[in-house]
């Protein structure tokens, strides 16, 4: 079940302001730039690059994690994206905050390298 208003604008604020604090410089953006996604009750996180060889203004989105709430069970699970384009359970998390911080730490590199 998707996140109902109130917790989509809760969720949607705290995700922009890390994505805020862990995006390159203003001058970089138009060649990197970090961005995410909320779809039901996923959050993707990833990279924007031009894509290359390709139509000026054309982006590309790789995804390297992705934040899913579990109802049921109150937390959430945070996940990584294998080389094989597979999502992999990373760890779970009680709070979105302990989930993002996970991603900033990124202790074995998994996420942005």
């Amino acid at each position: 079940m998707a996140f109902n208003d109130l917790e989509y604008h809760a969720v949607k604020k705290e995700v922009e302001a890390f994505v805020e604090s862990i995006r390159p410089p203003a001058h970089v953006r138009n060649e990197l730039d970090i961005v995410f996604t909320i779809d039901d009750q996923s959050i993707e996180i990833g990279e924007k690059r031009p894509v290359w060889r390709g139509e000026p203004g054309e982006f590309s989105f790789l995804t390297s994690a992705k934040i899913t709430y579990v109802r049921t069970q109150k937390g959430w699970k945070l996940y990584w994206m294998r080389a094989s384009e597979k999502w992999e359970l990373y760890q779970t998390a009680d709070t979105l905050t302990e989930a993002l911080e996970m991603v900033r730490v990124d202790a074995h590199g998994c996420f942005f390298g």
